[in-house]
């Protein structure tokens, strides 16, 4: 058979490709639809929940599983997969879910189904311009949906559902609401590289998945059957671009690396850094003054990257700079959890509260965060794990349902924590609770807000008008300190 020189380059072009679809095609058996309905707490009113609302999301099968991101199935309450050739949709079980790094594990609840697809297996790290399918279920179709990209960015990125940082590669391959969960191929080895996770507000065509070494860490995290999440050091460092700031630590030409200016009181470091260290080096790397590290070949990546694969519990090796002297230091890696407000909300996880008064105190976390609040309530994240002695979660009245007992106290006494009651300081929600329990001799209740604010209760009057507060407000359970309801009926 003979060939133009035009028809042989269009045959070139098109074997490749159309090797690359036939596989692609026959592993987007393995890809899941999931219609999953969810309810949350009610956050105003935590002894009830919230709206039950319905989503679409994609998964696909793996070794272990079922896997998808952890947004799709947060406050689930029934999940159900449509797999490709049957008939009728079948129910899922959660397995495990890292809210940490967006990831879940799913099965299903019928394990005697006939022809199952061959599970997906995981590539290494792509590199820039590499090309890439997508594979899912967005919104707009019933059908499964390919788009195809480019490989665009590849650095620590903020996960959106977390809002903590980690691995996250950037590409213009089109992600949109249902494509979520859904698996990342090479366009070239048919191999699958991640899982679609989430697009930019900011941009057209930015869309983001997570990369298989963060699928790994959560994949061996699961293990041992407890997640522990994101492994960190107890310890901030400021970057040292400033030539006089590198200068007043005792840095010589040719230093380069990060500054200590807090160390976690209770972390495994408290007793290895000491504030103004200068981390030169992890692992043998070194940190270079913008708190970057290499990556690759030509490249740079923030320094936690080092931290992406590894597990709680695992050691790194510093370099670091101490008075004008070199030391080394090995580190055990523990659970990236030093903020005294969670980074993460409690999902599925009924909020803690305690309700006297008409009056409801909250402990602070992720979820009670709103428009309304979160500038008055954003300085609460500054705080760390041991800033305060005996402060373990911060207690704020979150909301205020009017009486005769709280006449005249507006909702400015609402979102500020809570500094004592009845004389008792407050460092969590038990702490409450058992201050409102000890018997009064002056017939009130004083609360003392930390802007100065009081709030004092008749005691006497309060007896007489609590169970009515209750029936006129359906406040069913009157308190919930995370394991039973402390008062009230169930």
């Amino acid at each position: 058979m003979r060939f133009t020189g035009k028809g042989l380059l269009l045959l070139l072009l098109l074997l490749p490709f159309s090797a690359g679809a036939a596989d692609l095609q026959e592993k987007s058996r393995a890809v899941i639809k999931l219609y999953i309905t969810s309810q949350g707490w009610d956050i105003r009113q935590p002894w009830r929940k919230g709206a039950v609302t319905n989503r679409v999301c994609t998964g696909f099968f793996i070794a272990e599983g079922i896997l998808t991101n952890a947004h799709c199935i947060a406050d689930a309450t029934f999940i159900e997969a449509e797999l490709m050739g049957e008939a009728n949709r079948i129910e899922v079980g959660r397995v495990a879910v890292s809210h940490d790094i967006d990831l879940a594990l799913l099965k299903l609840k019928e394990n005697d189904l006939d022809n199952l697809p061959e599970p997906i297996l995981f590539d290494s790290l792509p590199k820039l311009r590499d090309r890439v399918v997508t594979i899912g279920y967005p919104v707009g179709g019933r059908q499964i949906s390919y788009t195809e990209g480019v490989i665009s960015r590849i650095e620590m990125m903020q996960y959106a559902h977390s809002n903590q940082s980690n691995l996250m590669v950037q590409t213009d391959a089109a992600i949109n609401p249902g494509n979520s969960g859904g698996p990342v191929f090479s366009d070239q080895s048919a191999s699958c590289l991640g899982v679609a996770t989430q697009v930019s507000r900011g941009g057209q065509g930015i869309g983001y998945f997570i990369p298989t070494p963060v699928v790994k860490q959560f994949l061996l995290d699961y293990k041992d059957g407890v997640i522990d999440g994101l492994p960190g050091i107890g310890a901030y460092s400021q970057n040292l671009e400033n030539p006089a700031l590198r200068t007043s630590l005792g840095m010589t030409e040719g230093q380069s690396g990060v500054r200590i200016y807090k160390v976690i009181r209770g972390s495994t470091v408290e007793d290895m850094f000491l504030v103004d260290d200068v981390l030169l080096s992890i692992d043998g790397h070194p940190i270079y003054n913008d708190g970057q590290v290499p990556f690759r070949e030509i490249g740079k990546i923030g320094l936690a990257y080092y931290f992406t694969s590894r597990q709680v519990g695992e050691s790194v090796d510093f370099t670091l700079l101490r008075k004008g002297k070199v030391k080394k230091i090995r580190v055990l890696l523990e659970r990236n959890g030093f903020s005294l407000v969670p980074n993460v909300p409690e999902f599925e996880t009924r909020p803690r509260y305690y309700e006297i008064a008409g009056l409801v105190f909250r402990v602070l976390e992720p979820r009670y965060f709103t428009k309304h609040n979160i500038a008055k309530l954003r300085r609460y994240t500054r705080l760390t794990v041991g800033d305060i002695k005996g402060l373990d979660e911060i207690v704020v009245i979150g909301s205020r349902y009017p009486s005769d007992l709280t006449k005249g106290y507006g909702n400015n006494i609402l979102n500020s924590r809570v500094r004592s009651v009845n004389g008792h300081l407050i460092g969590s929600l038990t702490d409450i609770i058992e201050a409102f329990s000890q018997p009064r001799e002056s017939g009130f209740h004083r609360i003392e807000l930390i802007d100065g604010k009081r709030i004092m209760i008749d005691i006497a009057e309060l007896e007489k008008q609590e169970s009515s507060i209750k029936e006129r407000y359906a406040i069913v359970d009157s308190s919930y300190n995370g394991k039973e309801i402390v008062s009230g009926e169930k």
